[in-house]
């Protein structure tokens, strides 16, 4: 089961609140909504950067759920609904919510504005593991935005030019 927050963060475009919270727009557009977070709406956003960063985010989700289905310590629950993809897209995205709003500046260390889940997932996949903390860094790069989150000291960004030809081959 996946509970959306109990508080959402103020966004500077109020307009989303009349079509849904931003827990809701995580699950359905999940780079919008990180778009929407920091503050960017449509007509701020580079078509091209755009495009990079759905690629980046599309890659990263796909090998996220590859290291959940292999994770060894994974509820049976997961591990069943993991082969239905719609309901696997909706895990994925819900764990890039649950990791960009943990490292999220604005709200960090404050549990009413993380989205959880029942059962827990396994800790390969919790939000301050390296590879989410690595991928929120390089979509919040190539936004100019990595002022809004707390990263650990050892995560730096990855070469994005490098990463998206090896994804266009």
């Amino acid at each position: 089961m996946l509970l959306s927050p109990s508080c959402s963060p103020a966004v500077s475009d109020c307009s989303y609140n009349s079509n849904g919270s931003l827990f809701t727009m995580f699950l359905t557009a999940p780079l919008q909504a990180f778009c929407l977070l920091l503050g960017f709406s449509g007509t701020d956003i580079d078509l091209d950067t755009f495009n990079k960063a759905e690629m980046l985010l599309s890659s990263s989700l796909n090998n996220w759920g590859l290291a959940l289905a292999t994770s060894d310590t994974l509820d049976p629950v997961w591990g069943q609904v993991l082969g239905d993809p719609f309901i696997r897209r909706l895990l994925l995205r819900f764990i890039f919510c649950q990791a960009v709003m943990t490292l999220y500046a604005p709200v960090y260390n404050e549990n009413k504005f993380l989205p959880t889940c029942v059962p827990s997932l396994p800790t390969p996949v919790l939000p301050q593991s390296y590879s989410y903390q690595s991928v929120i860094l390089n979509l919040a790069s190539m936004f100019g935005a990595t002022k809004h989150f707390i990263f650990s000291e050892d995560v730096i960004p990855e070469n994005i030019e490098t990463n998206m030809n090896q994804l266009a081959l």
